[in-house]
């Protein structure tokens, strides 16, 4: 009898462990805002990469497959696939597109794209949430119900732009066909940037940084779209907030798993002496918190204090700025204070409980925040065709199958150029050490000479596209340009062709900041700098300079006993645009543009 039983629990725990300790998996799948970034990027980071703090990790694991750079589209090709394999009956997949498809899709495509994924996501028994994008801090006043436009200095923004056009509608549409979630993150990022108002979004949210504020990023970054911790922590947790309240019962009921907040109060002692500074907010236990606070004009910054009045010491060793406080979040509630001229602590009074409630929306104002003017904010989309450095591409780091040649004219970089072996994801990568983290411009020198386009895709911890026209013959090159975020330290630069016929033949590779080195390289070329129509380089000594024009062609050269100040108007008389390549040793050179008027 005893034995019966005994089998009888055995044969029934093999079905109810499983059961018992089966985990939900929600699968994060993006773009470069959903995406995780390495420590070279620091504070950058993607909603994804901290979202599973959020939950309870006995029950809920957190998958981010953010990919940047994809749309809909070239995700759904490229990295669907290992979703899609992954899927249990019970998991949950966010899908969040839109950002890229405006610039390498269309929304036919973005529709054709999310809808595929949604319904793969169904039939694997997961339950799809569509999620449309989180919008760019592009600040307007209105002028009309129909017309936008920059804000005048003495104006207040009252709108937010409609970067992404038609995609935030058409993800609407989707899940209303499909009878699936919808997260409308398009409306609630609006209502909060408005909340926050342009300032605060800029440097609180986005990637605005100042000079020396991280040493990721020493010269400081103008970034618009791409999210700071607490920008990502802040969407990440609007994010939660509508899963508590939603309309479909499976989210609802996901939304059971999520992990007990605590409160973090921030004051400001004496009030009123900081331009802006971190909100109240709540968080996670384990979770990274950045506070951060602008002191007005006149006044002194003390420093951070914790509700016991110590002193805030760092976590994160980048953060330079002594206007930033980093911490992980306990296992209980607590206060903060920004401590100016005349001010002190202000100790925490109350018991650590975690809260009860929650917001279900947006609320037009956010208590501690109060919207400012305008600030002048780069267009992250915005080409900057001044090369300050190139680099010769004939000699990758490393390649499948591809050959250094020679055979055709025009390249002017090095021993010859690289060519890709005649068919898709052929590549070559490059070894690449990079001063400082950043969103910048390179230009890539290329010959193509077949009839189509060859498109290229770059890959630096995520996907960026660029087209290559036709040049009209394979010794004809001109010069393709793509921005792209550097990471500070050492990072792999790979060139993959996206056609069967490979991709262009490439010459070389440019920046347009300098001091950026081939890893490894004691022969690191030297950046050139301009000063009017003279080359100065940092170094003397004799040096052979040549110029190019714009299709490749060498127009100058001359041999100089001293190069540190070279008169590029004595060799080139012709105005335009030139690209100088100037040789010491047998090794080192170093090339950029030159506008000769």
């Amino acid at each position: 009898m005893l034995s019966r039983i005994w089998q009888t629990f055995v044969v029934a725990s093999m079905f109810l462990v499983p059961m018992v300790c089966a985990k939900i998996t929600i699968y994060m799948c993006g773009d470069s805002t959903m995406q995780d970034w390495n420590e070279g990027y620091y504070p950058k980071r993607g909603i994804g990469q901290e979202f599973q703090y959020f939950w309870n990790s006995d029950n809920v694991v957190v998958v981010n497959k953010g990919a940047g750079g994809t749309a809909a589209m070239t995700y759904y090709n490229k990295n669907w696939s290992a979703v899609k394999s992954s899927l249990k009956s019970g998991d949950f997949v966010i899908i969040q597109f839109g950002i890229n498809d405006r610039n390498y899709s269309n929304e036919e495509e973005f529709v054709t794209a999310t809808t595929a994924m949604a319904n793969e996501a169904l039939a694997a028994g997961a339950t799809p949430i569509i999620i449309n994008p989180v919008r760019r801090s592009d600040y307007r006043c209105s002028m009309s119900t129909d017309r936008y436009k920059a804000c005048e200095p003495s104006m207040l923004p009252d709108s937010i732009y409609e970067s992404y056009h038609g995609y935030p509608i058409r993800a609407r549409e989707i899940a209303t066909s499909l009878n699936v979630p919808l997260i409308d993150m398009d409306t609630l990022s609006r209502n909060y940037l408005l909340s926050v108002g342009q300032y605060y979004a800029l440097h609180y949210v986005n990637m605005v940084l100042d000079e020396g504020e991280y040493s990721t990023y020493v010269d400081g970054n103008n970034d618009n779209l791409h999210l700071q911790q607490n920008g990502a922590t802040v969407f990440g947790r609007i994010t939660t907030e509508q899963m508590r309240v939603h309309t479909n019962e499976k989210v609802r009921n996901l939304a059971k798993n999520l992990a007990p907040m605590y409160q973090v109060d921030v004051k400001v002692s004496p009030a009123g002496s900081a331009e802006a500074t971190t909100v109240s907010s709540y968080y996670p236990a384990g979770m990274p918190v950045t506070l951060k606070t602008t002191p007005k004009e006149g006044k002194t910054f003390v420093g951070w204090f914790d509700g016991k009045g110590n002193r805030c010491a760092n976590s994160v060793t980048t953060a330079k700025s002594e206007y930033i406080c980093t911490f992980t979040m306990g296992a209980a509630s607590t206060q903060y204070t920004a401590v100016y001229g005349g001010g002190k602590a202000q100790l925490y009074s109350g018991n650590g409980a975690a809260r009860i409630s929650f917001p279900i929306g947006v609320p037009k104002e956010i208590e501690g925040v109060t919207p400012t003017g305008t600030v002048n904010v780069e267009d992250v989309d915005k080409i900057n065709k001044d090369m300050k450095i190139w680099f010769d591409a004939s000699e990758p780091d490393g390649y499948d199958v591809g050959w250094t040649e020679s055979s055709n004219a025009g390249f002017s970089f090095g021993p010859g150029y690289w060519n890709f072996d005649n068919k898709v994801n052929s590549f070559a990568s490059y070894e690449m050490e990079f001063p400082s983290a950043g969103y910048v411009t390179m230009g890539i020198i290329y010959a193509n000479g077949g009839k189509t386009s060859r498109t290229l895709n770059i890959y630096l911890d995520h996907d960026y596209l660029v087209d290559c026209p036709p040049t009209g013959d394979w010794s004809i090159y001109d010069t393709a340009f793509v921005n792209l975020d550097l990471v500070k330290g050492k990072g792999e630069l790979k060139f993959i062709s996206t056609t069967s016929d490979g991709g262009p033949n490439i010459d070389a590779f440019g920046f347009s900041v300098d001091h950026i080195c081939r890893a490894n390289d004691d022969n690191c070329e030297v950046a050139m700098g301009l000063r009017g129509e003279r080359l100065q380089l940092p170094s003397g000594g004799p040096a052979h300079v040549s110029v190019y024009d714009m299709t490749g062609r060498l127009v100058a050269q001359k041999h100089v006993k001293n190069a540190t100040d070279i008169s590029l108007s004595s060799m080139v008389k012709s105005t335009g645009l030139y690209r100088v390549l100037v040789r010491q040793g047998s090794a080192s050179f170093s090339g950029t543009w030159a506008k000769v008027k």
